[in-house]
């Protein structure tokens, strides 16, 4: 891997409200919540030099205090609602801090088996591509959503794309979807822009079906669980 000393910080976004699950981030796996599986992969990290979480909760705060990552300062309820954007967390945490990094690493604890091989892939391949501000990573569309297989209805009437009888998977373009795994930033171009995904953004598939795995309800959780 990459030898870097550029300073690195993972900000895990973490509030306490959730559509699918209440207290989702706080749910456990294995004895140990998401947020608290998220931390121990960015400190397991060593290009990663400062783990912050943002969050709107005393209990996580709490608890991201006791395992040793930065948590001063709560999140504001207005940018801690369901349509809230991700951005303005990450911004409010750097502001809080007060310290210039490099490079700024979005995590969602909702991918516990997010692999810390596969952050430092990314890691590597932003810093070594220097024409590209920001990586987002994509999974390859499923040929069951595929855009060249899309149905649509009015009334009682379907209409196909492609007709179901003529769809072969082995002739389909290739597309990807972006994930929230992982985001990546320069910090001059995140504080510029305002935006995680800023100027040229440049992909890191993620390939493996159990680390793809994100929890957004209850059926996704029993099955961490399984797995």
């Amino acid at each position: 891997m990459i030898e870097t000393k550029k300073k690195i910080i993972a900000i895990i976004p973490a509030r306490i409200g959730s559509q699918g699950i209440k207290y989702k981030n706080l749910k456990k796996v294995n004895k140990k919540t998401l947020l608290e599986i998220c931390i121990q992969t960015a400190k397991s990290i060593k290009e990663i030099n400062d783990i912050a979480v943002s969050t709107d909760s005393k209990k996580i705060q709490k608890i991201s205090k006791q395992n040793g990552v930065w948590c001063e300062k709560l999140r504001p309820k207005n940018i801690s609602k369901n349509n809230s954007q991700t951005n303005l967390a990450i911004l409010h945490v750097l502001k809080k801090m007060n310290k210039k990094f490099d490079y700024v690493i979005e995590l969602q604890p909702t991918y516990l088996f997010r692999k810390k091989l596969t952050v430092r892939k990314a890691i590597k391949k932003l810093i070594e591509n220097k024409k590209y501000h920001s990586l987002i990573s994509i999974v390859k569309i499923s040929n069951t959503s595929h855009p060249d297989f899309i149905i649509t209805k009015k009334k009682d009437i379907l209409y196909y794309k492609t007709p179901a009888t003529k769809f072969n998977r082995h002739y389909i373009k290739t597309y990807y979807q972006p994930t929230g795994h992982i985001l990546m930033s320069k910090y001059e171009s995140l504080m510029k822009k305002k935006n995680m995904l800023n100027g040229n953004v440049i992909g890191i598939e993620i390939t493996d079906k159990k680390e793809m795995h994100d929890i957004n309800d209850k059926f996704d959780l029993k099955f961490a669980r399984y797995l």
